[in-house]
């Protein structure tokens, strides 16, 4: 069950940033991704996995994650790249897809779906 007063601490290396929110960090890249992240009025864009449109999974995602596993996170929210491309697990945690977790997931923290501006 998601915590609604929960609020996201951030992570970041290379391009990738995390959203630590609660035990579930969120993945985001500078990308064309429909899918965003709503933190306090700023959007930002879910990484996709097969860098389609922002180089995907690399070492800079595995370290957000392997930041976010030190703090408790328990899962990894990213999009499915195209084609279903898709993993399975990053630096040992399980992925789910961004699509899963539109709405509210924290304290004036919403995953959103549509266009980009």
């Amino acid at each position: 069950m998601t915590d609604l007063t929960a609020t996201a601490r951030l992570l970041s290396s290379g391009r990738a940033t995390g959203a630590l929110i609660g035990d579930v960090v969120h993945v985001l890249k500078r990308s064309s991704s429909r899918y965003g992240l709503m933190l306090h009025g700023v959007r930002r864009q879910y990484c996709c996995q097969d860098g389609c449109c922002d180089s995907g999974l690399q070492s800079d995602v595995a370290d957000v994650v392997r930041q976010a596993k030190e703090l408790g996170a328990t899962k990894v929210v990213i999009r499915t790249g195209q084609r279903s491309y898709y993993v399975g697990e990053i630096a040992g945690l399980p992925v789910k897809d961004v699509s899963d977790y539109v709405g509210r997931v924290g304290e004036d923290i919403f995953v959103v779906a549509g266009p980009r501006w």
